[in-house]
């Protein structure tokens, strides 16, 4: 049932006011049309509805969000807060490409980035079925309301056995003055067969005003394609980024995802992947670190359909002050996906009696031959080696700062490409440099 009416409606009307397309066919209104209508039947998802127990957006309900202005894009790329990378850029500004400082050209061969209106426009057949797929919206709400307000993004294209040396970087930027705003890119991403290829998406926040990124990103990986998708939430700490990735692998597919989330006030992560060929490697891990008032969710779902395929699922949490961390992951293997492999695991280490951690690991097979297990462990630091370390004259703070980076640092070992592995290991060392100051004050 819809959480409010009132402010249901209200959100609709923000995010419909961001969407900046005009003139576009009527194919695309349709699926908008689908979208709003999509969400006001279900309306904003509240703790009875069994996907969001964990997660309220109670908070939105409380904040009018408009449309962001149009001179949002002269704000500045906050370079210590995205993920220091080398790579071919796109920069969104509130959820809209800015196109002067996005790398639109000179592109390497077999690699295109066209803007998401001028790909709506020429009717580009990728963009067109992620658009009209009604399995996006399905019983999605926040999905379906992206659809409804589409605010701008890119398509992107890897062509049929194009090796994309360097990374392709979606810097995503939120900004708000003294009323907040809300606003829904969308990404469609198209890897060829037998390409290669590398994303790192930056999510970040400029300012102190709060807020409301509601991303959408469809992927499609080809036969025998590799592709690395890596994301950094960072956004500004009165934010709430809500992000929905759904991605369809064909026949002996290598997908590699890792979100490292550690900004928002509240952050959703989730990630629905279809296994629709045999002999994938399909993995989607992450490291989530909250503090005071922080609440960073991970959901996933992958669904394996046909024999023979491997799924892997490791997130760690670290969890400190009054921060809350939840982890739900569904794997459902259909009765045709014989062999499977799937194995699924989340970690959460908390360092205070107010920190919070939900998990929800979860199976449901129709196979008869597979292999699969999930798990979920919580616990605290070891006092041992807590011991171990200021027997050998550390202190302990920072005997207690060594042991966390060690346990967050484990988990990069899963990214494939070492210049993310580092950037991320950075983006961990900052956080805990920003911990180790907020004890000191409070000493």
């Amino acid at each position: 049932m819809p959480n409010d009416m009132a402010n249901d409606n209200a959100l609709l009307k923000a995010f419909s006011a961001a969407a900046p397309f005009d003139g576009a066919p009527d194919w695309f209104g349709a699926a908008t049309a689908a979208g709003a209508e999509t969400f006001e039947t279900l309306g904003l998802p509240t703790n009875r509805t069994e996907a969001w127990k964990y997660t309220s957006l109670r908070g939105l309900g409380s904040l009018s969000f408009a449309a962001p202005s149009a001179d949002a894009k002269a704000v500045e790329i906050p370079r210590d807060s995205v993920a220091e990378i080398q790579g071919i850029e796109i920069v969104l500004v509130n959820g809209r490409l800015d196109e002067s400082r996005s790398a639109l050209e000179n592109l390497p061969v077999g690699l295109a980035i066209t803007p998401l209106p001028q790909a709506i426009e020429f009717e580009n057949g990728a963009v067109k079925h992620a658009l009209q797929d009604e399995g996006a919206i399905d019983g999605l709400p926040l999905a379906a309301l992206n659809t409804a307000g589409i605010s701008g993004g890119v398509l992107i294209e890897v062509a049929k056995n194009a090796v994309i040396a360097k990374p392709i970087h979606i810097i995503s930027i939120g900004t708000a003055g003294d009323e907040p705003v809300a606003f829904a890119p969308r990404n469609v991403v198209w890897v060829g067969a037998n390409a290669q290829a590398t994303l790192v998406e930056s999510h970040v926040g400029v300012g102190e005003g709060s807020y409301f990124s509601n991303s959408v990103t469809h992927v499609t990986v080809e036969d025998e394609a590799v592709f690395h998708h890596y994301k950094l939430q960072n956004e500004a700490r009165s934010a709430y980024h809500v992000a929905m990735t759904h991605v369809t692998c064909g026949e002996k597919v290598i997908y590699d995802n890792f979100a490292l989330s550690c900004g928002a006030k509240l952050a959703r992560n989730e990630i629905r992947g279809k296994l629709d060929g045999s002999e994938i490697l399909y993995a989607v891990n992450g490291v989530y670190m909250a503090a005071a008032n922080q609440h960073l969710d991970n959901t996933t779902f992958i669904e394996h359909a046909k024999p023979n395929s491997q799924s892997r699922e490791i997130y760690k949490g670290v969890l400190d002050e009054n921060g809350r961390g939840v982890f739900q992951g569904k794997i459902l293997v259909q009765r045709p996906a014989q062999k499977t492999d799937g194995y699924q695991m989340n970690r959460a280490l908390l360092l205070s009696r107010k920190a919070e951690i939900d998990s929800k690991p979860e199976l449901e097979i129709y196979a008869d031959d597979v292999k699969c297990s999930h798990g979920a462990t919580v616990g605290e630091l070891d006092d041992d080696q807590l011991f171990y370390l200021k027997a050998r004259g550390i202190s302990e703070h920072d005997a207690r700062n060594m042991l966390i980076e060690a346990y967050l640092r484990d988990a990069l070992e899963e990214i494939r490409v070492d210049k993310v592995a580092e950037a991320f290991g950075t983006k961990i060392t900052a956080w805990l440099a920003e911990r180790a100051l907020r004890e000191d004050a409070a000493s």
